[in-house]
């Protein structure tokens, strides 16, 4: 742990401390993807992950500092929060990684703290990769052309093949802002450059299972992870079912909680959500949870690799909201 890490670490206790002499009724909702290893590159990664000692460390602060609860406790957890008792805080995990059941589980378990995985059950069968998945790999392996990438400007890929700093976010955004017939053959490019998903994408319909065992909450991330605020009314309907049964029965638990993809959702998406049963659901907007915030349109904070910093971060979002 650097000085710095240590710092911020300490500095985050104490904010934490002072905020809960506030009545307010606030909480914070994190959103995760990949934890474990060595940890990611913010600059060159879509979803660089959170190193297995960070995870630990953040684990152990929220458990020391923050009432820690599943997500679908949240909003309940907020509303009956009184004067000097800790914040409620949810750790969500998003897509069906297999870092979910290697390292983020073990690390719960050890922590003795809940999560809950919004999952999409696309890969309950066998392995399934998507483009930015297949994306990342290809610019690593340098598996692509700078020119081959069709939709997308070249000099963006040839950046991001040079490893130059963001520029891999840039390609990602020109893929997602295609229309579908497009984006698909952008990803066929992709998936043809890489190959066939490998046994390591992806959770089985067994490891979902271990999940569930384990006393971990399970929610809903779409079966195509498409960008919902796009789709046609059709679409958007059919998102919130299709795949949604077959991992139910997966779970053996309803399917009430829903994370949209990409963590974008608009006023409509949250209407057809309620209309097709789900009681909430979470965005990736950066803010904290209140007892005003929308069921259906609950914001999540996402963690930074640094365990001093990810406390900091979640520690001045709620010692400001309890200052208002």
């Amino acid at each position: 742990m650097s000085v710095r890490d240590a710092a911020w670490m300490m500095q985050a206790g104490v904010l934490c401390r002072r905020a809960r002499r506030s009545a307010e009724q606030v909480g914070v909702a994190l959103v995760y993807h990949r934890v474990g290893g060595e940890g990611g590159d913010a600059t060159r990664e879509i979803l660089p992950a959170v190193s297995g000692t960070a995870f630990a460390r953040q684990l152990r602060h929220f458990r020391r500092h923050y009432r820690v609860v599943p997500a679908g406790e949240l909003l309940e957890a907020v509303r009956t929060r009184r004067l000097g008792e800790p914040f409620p805080v949810s750790i969500t995990f998003d897509d069906d990684l297999t870092s979910h059941m290697l390292n983020a589980l073990p690390a719960l378990l050890a922590a003795a703290v809940p999560a809950t995985f919004f999952l999409g059950g696309w890969s309950l069968r066998g392995p399934h990769s998507f483009w930015w998945q297949d994306l990342q790999l290809a610019l690593d392996e340098g598996l692509v052309e700078p020119h081959s990438l069709p939709h997308v400007a070249e000099a963006d890929v040839r950046a991001a093949l040079e490893r130059a700093p963001k520029a891999i976010f840039r390609v990602a955004a020109a893929i997602e802002g295609l229309d579908r017939q497009q984006r698909e053959e952008t990803a066929g490019v992709l998936r043809a450059a890489v190959g066939e998903a490998g046994p390591e994408n992806g959770l089985r319909a067994a490891d979902v299972q271990s999940l569930v065992a384990s006393g971990q909450e399970v929610g809903f991330h779409t079966l195509r992870h498409d960008a919902l605020p796009a789709l046609s009314d059709d679409a958007l309907a059919a998102a919130m079912h299709d795949g949604r049964d077959e991992l139910a029965a997966v779970t053996g638990t309803r399917l009430d909680l829903i994370s949209y993809p990409h963590g974008k959702a608009d006023a409509r998406v949250a209407q057809v959500a309620r209309g097709t049963g789900f009681t909430l659901g979470f965005t990736t907007r950066r803010s904290t949870v209140t007892p005003k915030t929308d069921p259906l349109l609950i914001p999540r904070i996402p963690p930074a690799l640094a365990a001093g910093k990810t406390a900091l971060r979640i520690a001045q979002a709620v010692a400001s909201s309890a200052a208002q």
